[in-house]
Parts: structure tokens; sequence; C-alpha cells
């Protein structure tokens, strides 16, 4: 459903700034601004609803005023409920308990423009969902009976392809955890990197996680750093269609150098392995990202909302993790490099090289 929304609404930073003022454009009509990302393996799910308002006060004044941006507790009545084959079913596997009901509960914002008690509503741990199932949102005004509802599924398994053609995939499922992995191949190499997108998926995407110990004398630190590979628009939700993400060796010198501060005299690095983390969302969350990032000559720029009544996404997320080691070749290319030698990482021999 495409909207132009023609009223200045103050909502979560993912849907876009504010005007410094406020004005009635249209009779007010009243209307919530939505963000939910339902994942069946968060132990709780978290959705964020807001008030749509309008106003004669700055909308910075506003924006710190809590009531005008969100309902009272007890205002509003959120529920799912779980559907299969377009029959709404219990929401566990037993029992005939039919809606799952949020509460609303305080968490604590940074310092900004908007009120740093933001009001959510979440499950309960026992609350469990089914990725063979559909959720059905219900945010029910107590005060005026208005109601807004959006739809969902949730992503499926991740499909891991075998290498073919003998390249070789660091996300092979027949490879162990312990495989080393060459990351930084010379002469512009390339990572080969892919996975078969999860049923539901509209949008598909690959983080690679370097994760190494900073060595301070006695005191030694667990960090790590996230390269973004990328992100792919599957042309279908049916899953099994292969996204790819090349990576070439440089490229990864690159993010690190950018990445990672360099640090102090007397400070060393060791790398201790990789984590690729393979991310998901619905076919919303694609959607609002290519609509609401597009540009365009004309004056009134198209949202993207799939919420009745609405505005903003309420849509499904996934995320599987592969654990892989890395090459003595990868940990003394990133230690002796031009690129990244000013980080301090050790070697194989756990020695420091020599910059150049």
């Amino acid at each position: 459903m495409m909207k132009k929304v023609f009223f200045i609404a103050i909502v979560f930073t993912l849907f876009g700034g504010c005007s410094n003022s406020l004005s009635l454009l249209a009779p007010y009509k009243e209307s919530v601004s939505v963000y939910g990302l339902l994942n069946q393996d968060d132990a709780i799910q978290y959705i964020r609803i807001e008030r749509i308002f309008l106003g004669e006060q700055n909308a910075y004044t506003m924006a710190q005023n809590q009531d005008s941006v969100y309902f009272k507790s007890g205002d509003i009545k959120v529920t799912l409920q779980r559907w299969k084959d377009g029959v709404q079913v219990p929401v566990g596997n037993s029992g005939s308990v039919m809606e799952i009901v949020l509460t609303d509960t305080l968490l604590q914002a940074d310092v900004g423009i908007f009120n740093q008690n933001e009001r959510v509503y979440k499950t309960k741990p026992s609350d469990k969902l089914y990725n063979d199932s559909e959720y059905k949102l219900t945010i029910h005004n107590n005060k005026s009976g208005k109601e807004f509802t959006a739809q969902t599924g949730l992503i499926n398994s991740f499909q891991l392809l075998v290498s073919t053609n003998g390249s070789q995939n660091v996300l092979n499922p027949n490879l162990s955890a312990t495989y080393p992995i060459n990351i930084t191949p010379g002469n512009g190499g390339i990572v080969d990197c892919y996975y078969g997108s999860p049923v539901n998926a509209g949008v598909c995407g690959l983080t690679m996680r370097l994760n190494y110990t900073e060595n301070n004398g006695s005191n030694n630190a667990q960090k790590h750093v996230d390269i973004d590979l990328g992100t792919n628009y599957p042309l279908q939700t049916l899953g099994g269609e292969k996204q790819e993400f090349k990576p070439t060796g440089n490229t990864v010198l690159s993010n690190l150098a950018y990445l990672i501060p360099v640090p102090a005299s007397g400070v060393t690095r060791t790398i201790n392995n990789l984590e690729f983390l393979l991310t998901a969302g619905g076919q919303a969350v694609a959607l609002y990202n290519q609509v609401n990032t597009s540009t365009s000559l004309s004056q009134s720029k198209a949202n993207y909302s799939n919420i009745t009544g609405g505005v903003g996404v309420f849509s499904c997320r996934n995320q599987q993790i592969i654990k892989r080691n890395v090459t003595n070749q990868s940990i003394d290319t990133i230690s002796a490099s031009s690129i990244t030698c000013k980080l301090r990482f050790l070697n194989e021999n756990n020695a420091l090289s020599i910059c150049h």
C-alpha cells in the first residue's frame, strides 16, 4: 500500500525526521505509527507504537512531551493472533488461548530530540512464535474504539548451499566450525560467500564479524568488528534463491583499517576467529527500504506502510551465525599489510610485523 502522508509525525528514527513546526493541513484523523519485526528465535518480541499528533507548538517541544508521542498506559490493547492456512488457531500448539496480549513497558533512550521514556509493547517469554504460521497485529484504542491492524509471516530456515564448480563457499554446511578461511586473498582475490534465501525473505544480508583480543599488559579485552558485506533483494519469497556476497581481500583490509581504531603504543591485538551473520527480513521490510530510501523529483514523497489505518511497518526478521577460523596466511597478511599494519595485530608467530 502506497501512502502520501500530508501531516507531520514524530515517529521512530527509521521512519524519518521531523519539521520545526506543525500545521494542520487536513481534518484530524486518528492514526498510529508502528514499528515491529517478529523473530521466533527471540525470547521476547517488542513492538513500538506511537501516536501521530498535530499541534500548534514547536515540533521539538512536542517531541519532548511523552503524552504527545506515546499512548498512556492502558489507552490501547495490543494483541497478536496466530493464523494457519487462513484460519485462526490457538497461539500455542495446545490449549484454547486465541491471542497473545502484549504489555507496555518504558525503556530509557539516549538524550536527544525525543522524550527519553520510550513506551514499547512486549510479549512474555512463554509466548512462543511458530514459523509455520502468520501473525496478525491488532491495536485497539480503548477510548475511541478505533483499531489498526497488520499481518506477517515469519522467516523460515536459512538454506545453506554446498559449493559447486570447484569454488569454495565459506558458508558451505559441510565445512566444520573450525575450518580456516582466507579472508585476504591477494591480487584482488575474492572471498566466496553465498546461501539460499529463506522462505518469506524479501531482503537478505551478510556481515563478517572478526573476533579479536586486545592485549594491554595484564588487561586483555575481547572485542569484535563487523564488516557489512552487502544487502540483496530476492526476486521471490519462496526461498532457495542464491544470495551471493563476494568481497575482495583488499576490501576486507580496507574495512578493518577504517573500522578499528589505531591503538596506543604497547597495545597489541590477536585474531581469534570469524563469525558470518546471515540475516533476512520480510517482504514488508524490503519494500519499506526500497520505497522510503528512493529519490524523486516530486514534492510529495511517497511512503510505504503495511499498517491498516496507520503508518509504519510490521514484518519479520531472523539471523543465523556460522563460525569459522582464520588461516595463518590471513593472520600474517593483516599483521604485515601496509593497510592494516598500524592496527598492531600479531602474526601467526605472535610477533609484531614491521610496518613499511
